[in-house]
């Protein structure tokens, strides 16, 4: 099994866990709310690894995507005697193409930081909660 079938397992599981407490939130305990926090904030620690996995993917192929340009205006100009403005063009649609596929690593990298910080506000909003609660005269 891959890291990344690891995170999204591990991600499942906690969010399993959270649903649990959710589905409950008007009645949970103090304990209760403090775990739900917890599980947010590990939640969010796994969501912050699944990103930087799409982030260094996309990196990788946009380094490709340099690497394969170049690659490719060195073989118009030197194999095919190609000129400057011709290496120029050409190279960039091979470049395009790679730039294409680490577009996709990208979004799914800006999706999940979207989502930590989703969960960070939720862990920030049961803080809010378990604060209300004191001050209307509860116990923490």
């Amino acid at each position: 099994m891959s890291k990344l079938e690891d995170y999204f397992d591990t991600h499942k599981k906690y969010i399993g866990q959270i649903k649990v407490l959710d589905d409950r939130m008007d009645s949970l305990a103090p304990y209760e709310l403090a775990k739900l926090e917890y599980l947010y904030t590990k939640a969010e620690r796994i969501a912050w690894h699944i990103a930087g996995h799409y982030k260094k993917q996309y990196k990788y192929y946009e380094g490709l995507a340099e690497i394969h340009q170049g690659q490719e205006y060195k073989n118009v100009r030197e194999d095919q005697n190609k000129s400057a403005t011709d290496g120029q063009y050409l190279s960039r649609i091979t470049k395009g193409n790679m730039l294409c596929e680490a577009a996709d690593y990208e979004g799914d990298y800006i999706s999940w930081c979207g989502v930590a910080r989703t969960y960070e506000r939720a862990a920030n909003a049961i803080k809010d909660i378990m604060k209300a609660i004191v001050k209307e005269g509860g116990e923490q």
